[in-house]
């Protein structure tokens, strides 16, 4: 990856748009998946991973298409 590549995937209005997005559909996800869970069902240590995944996974999928779109 080239420097100024990397330098997008950090870029200010790139982490913003990718943290709302993130939010939006880690949220979703996770009531979808994860319901039973958030009503007060015992949560793991794998369940509590995979909640976080489920955040960090739209996060990386949204930096990709906006560095990608920004692309030389």
């Amino acid at each position: 990856m080239s420097q100024t590549r990397l330098a997008r995937c950090f870029a200010p209005p790139t982490v913003r748009m990718a943290l709302r997005v993130a939010v939006v559909v880690g949220t979703v996800l996770n009531l979808i998946n994860h319901f039973d869970l958030l009503l007060g069902a015992p949560l793991s240590s794998t369940a509590v991973g995979q909640m976080a995944l489920t955040y960090v996974v739209p996060y990386c999928v949204s930096t990709h298409g906006q560095v990608w779109a920004r692309r030389d």
